[in-house]
């Protein structure tokens, strides 16, 4: 990973700022305070976020600014990546904003966890490192602030393992051999609880062998039952045959009964008919003859001609009561205008002046229009008068008419009655005929009735010894049907006892194998137990000691041999102990590393986290970040001359990209780029 640019909006110091990083070495330069710290602070945020403790939000964020963001560039495998971070101001308190990432063009939005996700993939650092709040790989990597170079050489001993552990990524065995003891606890309880649910197996042992003999007493009974029972079976079978024939037999009598009594009703019902039809034969004779006398000396007679007749009177007046109607609405036509001539008559006489042209109106005139309208009226009386002759000489025509319809529609009456007496008495005669044929019918059936009854007479047979053996029967069978119900009692009593006795015990031997597994986990428990506690914890402690002590060798010598550089005091050199701790011997003795100089206990410290950066990128392989090393006032308090051998130390590293942070206008000599910041109001920028 080499870094490329970032930009700068809103953070801390910085308003709006970009600054670029060439490969090789580049001296961050500036006074105390101008801001070289915020960009490093600004690199780690754009990486992996804001983050609890070590790097929070209102740490990054201007001072009256609502928003800020960071925009980093830096080349990994041939890839060009860049990473924006926002940051938004709310009412409680300063959040990350939803950010992207572009790997060779391509962007993609996220979350601040996706980005982080997707950095840590990219960087090969380890994914549990998703959910942790610092970086400890990147740290002691890549970056350390300058408040923490010297933390880890005072912190108390068990706590820079623990750090070291994380760092090199071997805390696994101590997490292994802790949650092995968390794991042996657990697995105490779990024996201690086994034994308790099972400490009656024994007695369910017992009481299973209790039940199974009560089902095999249960079977043998049940067993005694069932000849019983199927004798009882055989004897209802051969008594219901029996039973079954004499049924049938008394059967056959009774549909024999049964139609008998059919043709009994059936002769009564003929018998009844022929009586009946006997009554309307006499009924139709009289009347017949009572029909015929009424029509002695008379005959049918066609009455079309008279219907005929009726029918063109029947026009004739119409079409004189039409005549009439003309006349009349003529005469009506006569009266309007005879009405309207009046009119005239009384409107001439009343006006003297014409209301079109108005002119005087001259008697003579007036004469004039008076005679005329007269003689109109004349006129119309004389028509009226001989209308209304015409229409009396009309109705004379009409009532003659009127007589000659009433006689002609008295005589079709009388002719009517005439033929429906005809057509009644054929129809009576018709009926009669009918009757008799009908009675002839009815005496053939009463013969054919009396026929079968005589016949099924002589089937029916009076058999009292054939009662008397179907009721005996019928109680045997009853009898052998209440003991064979007794016996079904028993056997269902028997079987409901041995099924609830099976399903207990069912029940039983589910708990007993549910014990015996919790007694075979038992046993399976305390052999886990027993191999944890005596052999597995003491060889994950093994493993950590001979992980440790290959890392140790290879840190302690370059701890040595940089610390050893960085000195200009022969007399004074350190090593590490076994538990990765400073030993500083000066003059032949052992001093604490509190005693020393501020040069020499940053000479320390920097030769420290030098060794740690180099022991960690040879452990872990897949790190992407191996190509460069940012150091944060690495030099406070050495003299020129260590000044000069910093410049030594860091060619030893051959890393491709170096960060450095400070004021020390030395360091211009010996790196490759400068990159200067000045702080103006408040406000950083690069020079």
């Amino acid at each position: 990973m080499l870094l490329k640019s970032v930009k700068l909006e809103n953070i801390r110091s910085y308003l709006n700022q970009s600054i670029s990083f060439p490969n090789g070495s580049v001296l961050l330069s500036g006074d105390v305070g101008s801001g070289k710290s915020s960009i490093l602070l600004a690199i780690e945020f754009a990486l992996f976020g804001v983050r609890r403790k070590h790097l929070s939000g209102s740490s990054l964020l201007r001072h009256g600014k609502n928003t800020g963001s960071v925009e980093l560039s830096f080349d990994i495998d041939g890839k060009e990546v860049i990473i924006k971070r926002i940051l938004k101001r709310s009412k409680k308190d300063i959040q990350q904003e939803a950010g992207y990432v572009v790997i060779d063009g391509i962007k993609k939005e996220a979350t601040a966890v996706e980005l982080k996700t997707e950095i840590l993939k990219l960087l090969g650092y380890p994914k549990e490192l998703i959910t942790k709040t610092k970086n400890l790989v990147y740290r002691y990597t890549v970056y350390t602030p300058q408040e923490e170079m010297k933390q880890i050489l005072t912190e108390e001993q068990d706590e820079r393992l623990d750090t070291l552990r994380k760092v090199f990524g071997i805390d696994r065995y101590k997490k292994i051999r802790e949650n092995s003891t968390i794991f042996i606890r657990d697995l105490k309880d779990k024996i201690k609880q086994g034994k308790i649910r099972i400490e009656n197996l024994e007695e369910k042992k017992r009481l299973e062998q209790e039940k199974k003999k009560l089902i095999e007493e249960l079977n043998l009974k049940i067993k005694e039952i069932n000849p019983k029972l199927d004798d009882k079976s055989v004897k209802i079978k051969e008594i219901n045959e029996k039973l079954k024939q004499i049924e049938e037999k008394i059967k056959e009598q009774s549909n024999i009964k049964k139609e008998l009594e059919i043709y009994d009703v059936e002769l009564r019902n003929k018998l009844e008919q022929h009586e009946q039809n006997k009554k309307r034969e006499e009924e139709l004779t009289n009347q017949i003859d009572l029909l015929k006398r009424e029509l002695v000396g008379k005959t049918e007679t066609n009455n079309e001609k008279i219907r005929n007749d009726i029918n063109e009177t029947e026009k004739k007046i119409e079409q004189e009561n039409k005549k009439i109607l003309e006349i009349k609405n003529k005469i009506n036509e006569i009266e309007i205008r005879k009405k309207n001539s009046s009119e005239i008559k009384q409107k001439i006489l009343s006006i003297n002046q014409c209301p079109t042209c108005e002119q005087e109106v001259s008697k003579e005139h007036k004469e004039s229009v008076l005679e005329r309208e007269n003689e109109n009226i004349q006129k119309g009386d004389r028509r009226i008068k001989e209308l209304s002759e015409e229409i009396i000489k009309i109705e004379r025509g009409l009532q003659i008419f009127n007589q000659e319809l009433n006689n002609n529609k008295k005589k079709e009456q009388e002719f009517s009655i005439i033929k429906f007496k005809f057509d009644n008495l054929k129809e009576k005669e018709n009926s009669l005929k009918n009757i008799l044929m009908m009675q002839d019918k009815i005496k053939e059936e009463i013969g054919r009735i009396n026929i079968k009854k005589l016949e099924l007479s002589k089937k029916i047979i009076e058999d009292k010894e054939m009662e008397e053996e179907n009721k005996k029967l019928r109680q045997e069978n009853d009898l052998l049907m209440q003991e064979q119900k007794k016996l079904e009692l028993d056997k269902r009593g028997f079987e409901r006892e041995k099924e609830v006795i099976n399903q207990d015990l069912i029940l039983l031997e589910k708990e007993i194998q549910e014990k015996l597994a919790i007694k075979k986990k038992i046993n399976y428990l305390s052999e886990l137990q027993n191999w944890l506690e005596k052999f597995f914890i003491k060889l994950m402690g093994t493993i950590e000691k001979q992980v440790m002590l290959n890392i140790y060798h290879e840190f302690n010598e370059l701890f040595e041999n940089w610390f050893g550089m960085l000195m200009e005091n022969e007399n004074i050199n350190a090593r590490l102990d076994d538990n990765f701790t400073p030993i500083i011997q000066q003059n032949g003795y052992e001093t604490d590393i509190e005693h020393l100089s501020g040069g020499e206990r940053t000479a320390a410290a920097l030769a420290y986290r030098l060794a740690l950066n180099k022991v960690i990128n040879d452990l872990m392989k897949g790190i992407k970040t191996k190509d460069m090393i940012i150091l944060d006032e690495p030099t406070d308090g050495f003299s020129s001359e260590q000044l000069d051998k910093v410049r030594d130390v860091l060619e030893q590293i051959g890393v491709n990209q170096t960060i450095i942070v400070s004021h020390e206008s030395k360091i211009e000599s010996f790196v490759d780029n400068v990159i200067r910041i000045n702080k103006n109001e408040h406000i950083s920028e690069i020079i």
